[in-house]
């Protein structure tokens, strides 16, 4: 198991939703302050999937809509544009206490996935050997069961990332491609995906420790930006919840 990281900050977090003109004018102006992600490919992207996780009743959904000053999240990543061959799985706890955000990661080698997986499907703890020497990956279940959560739908995006380090990091991406299914299968095909975006449009999200540089208020001023409150799991569940209403209608018809 490879190293885990434990981060404690105040980060500042905000989404924008912007259409592709935007988008390229605003790569071109980052791009003389920051430089590229450097784990991204050629094309300077690189794709994600996340298998979200929330309590039988959705109570993470409703959390994130009304803005509580408490809550948790839960989800299961992969990097990489064949996620079967991933080396590592990426378990992460985001939690939220007023404005001070507490993130902490753990990367699980991919044969060790299996466990986990199948753990969760028996609603049972994995192997003990997991939590040998690593809170990290403890905490991450110990959540899960606390809350009852379960995983609730997997989501997949195509990231293109910038950053840059003064006396705090600064980093801003564009998640583009955006596909949400029932298919829990993190490794597997994305079978019956939907798009969550309309074609040519990407969130752009900003993340800060502390405070907004100024030269970054300047881009957001000069692009007339406006902060959204914009979830791609909240998306995804608002996606099934209207094709699971189509499915019925049709159902009576």
């Amino acid at each position: 198991m490879s190293a885990h990281q434990t981060i404690y900050f105040n980060r500042l977090e905000v989404k924008y939703l912007v259409d592709r003109t935007t988008r390229t004018a605003l790569i071109q102006d980052l791009a003389a302050f920051m430089r590229p992600d450097a784990h991204a490919g050629a094309d300077g992207t690189y794709m994600v999937r996340s298998l979200y996780f929330d309590t039988p009743d959705y109570s993470a959904y409703s959390e994130k809509l009304a803005g509580a000053a408490v809550r948790h999240k839960l989800r299961i990543r992969a990097y990489g544009e064949d996620p079967g061959q991933v080396p590592l799985v990426r378990l992460e706890v985001k939690s939220r206490f007023l404005s001070y955000v507490r993130k902490t990661t753990v990367d699980i080698p991919r044969q060790d996935y299996a466990e986990i997986e199948c753990a969760l499907k028996r609603r049972t703890l994995p192997p003990g050997y997991l939590f040998e020497n690593d809170n990290t990956s403890l905490e991450f279940f110990r959540i899960q069961r606390q809350y009852n959560m379960e995983p609730k739908i997997l989501i997949q995006y195509r990231r293109q990332a910038f950053e840059r380090w003064e006396v705090n990091r600064t980093r801003v991406n564009f998640d583009d491609q955006l596909l949400a299914t029932r298919n829990l299968d993190l490794l597997g095909s994305l079978n019956g995906a939907r798009r969550l975006l309309e074609h040519g449009h990407a969130i752009f999200e900003i993340k800060v420790d502390n405070t907004l540089p100024f030269w970054l208020h300047m881009l957001i001023a000069k692009y007339n930006l406006w902060n959204e409150a914009v979830s791609k799991y909240c998306y995804a569940v608002r996606s099934e919840a209207r094709n699971s209403a189509r499915g019925r209608e049709s159902a009576v018809v």
